[in-house]
């Protein structure tokens, strides 16, 4: 944790942050639709 390093660049990790919130968001939309259907599927 060392917060004050500037070697490394910001962008990639912009990057790395922004594509795996999108990965996580995804994963966690998935489960939520799954946990819905295993609920519901029967009255749907």
């Amino acid at each position: 944790m060392h917060s004050e390093d500037d070697d490394e660049p910001r962008g990639l990790w912009a990057a790395i942050s922004a594509k795996s919130g999108v990965i996580i968001g995804s994963i966690g939309l998935i489960a939520w639709l799954a946990l819905i259907w295993f609920m519901f599927g029967d009255v749907l």
